[in-house]
């Protein structure tokens, strides 16, 4: 008995180690790259919140700017490397000058009616979401690989 109960407090020491969110008043802590990257596509918003997520191997960090209409989610990795951006209200629209001329060219030509309202940037691809629910993805490049579901 005493054996399980010091290995469930080992396993949740290690578990808040390993993960923490720090939520920010000041934004010190935001990358000077994030912070240029804001300030070039997203002026006249305000960081309206600010969160570092940590873990053991990685950091991000996620920022909220807003101009009292519209909030959108940024996140960053540990580089100031931009991530994922998202409309939080999921029917505004991301702004054309975060996102790649070829993918909004493409959303543009076979989805006219629809606007993208989220992008990410993974390993090797990138994925936008649409305001008809629809998920696209494209290579590191921007041209077109398929429809997710």
């Amino acid at each position: 008995m005493k054996k399980s109960s010091l290995l469930c407090a080992l396993v949740a020491i290690l578990a808040t180690l390993t993960f923490q969110t720090i939520q920010a008043q000041n934004y010190k802590g935001i990358p000077q790259n994030a912070k240029e990257y804001i300030a070039k596509h997203f002026k006249g918003f305000n960081i309206s919140h600010y969160e570092m997520d940590k873990d053991i191997l990685d950091v991000e960090h996620k920022v909220y700017v807003s101009d009292n209409r519209t909030t959108y989610k940024l996140d960053f990795d540990k580089r100031g490397n931009v991530t994922d951006i998202e409309s939080t209200d999921d029917k505004t629209p991301l702004p054309n000058s975060i996102l790649p001329v070829k993918i909004t060219q493409h959303v543009k030509g076979k989805f006219p009616h629809a606007k993208i309202i989220e992008w990410k940037k993974k390993k090797n691809t990138q994925v936008v979401e649409l305001t008809n629910d629809m998920e696209l993805v494209f290579d590191g490049k921007g041209n077109f690989l398929r429809i997710d579901d």
